[in-house]
């Protein structure tokens, strides 16, 4: 992660419900015109660690917000609800071992995980589906660029 004074703020708004809309602040980085994803989403969909985007600035809110993707970075996110919060500690250890950045929302018990592009997926696959099946977390692949 870029040091903050460098980063933007970025919106994310989308539509979670009939009528229900979702936003997620999201910082990034400046690179001319466009916006590099300088954190893990929690809730934004479709997006990952890397990936540039385009983001058009509202004069109202003086905000920027997500337009359009320019490039995809190849990583992976990963959204794990866990149960408990020994689950979450175990969990971004095992994560993190493997190569994996995490980062938590404590009040909703979220795991937001970056898998880089040169990590190898399947093992990590297999580690959340024997967590889902034992009845740690469910899981969600909320930017899925690798292969399995």
């Amino acid at each position: 992660m870029q040091n903050r004074e460098e980063s933007t703020i970025v919106f994310f708004v989308q539509k979670v419900d009939e009528g229900v809309f979702e936003t997620e602040s999201i910082w990034c980085t400046k690179k001319g015109d466009n916006f590099i994803i300088d954190n893990i989403p929690f809730i934004a969909k479709r997006i990952s660690l890397g990936d540039t985007i385009a983001a058009e600035f509202d004069d109202d809110d003086k905000q920027y917000y997500f337009d359009s993707f320019i490039e995809v970075s190849g990583n992976t996110t990963i959204r794990i609800f866990a149960y408990d919060e020994d689950s979450i500690v175990s969990t971004r250890k095992w994560l993190s071992e493997k190569e994996c950045e995490s980062e938590v929302l404590a009040e909703r018990n979220i795991i937001a995980v970056n898998i880089p592009v040169e990590v190898i997926y399947t093992p990590i696959k297999a580690y959340l589906e024997d967590g889902e099946k034992a009845g740690k977390w469910t899981y969600e692949e909320s930017c899925l660029a690798h292969n399995y």
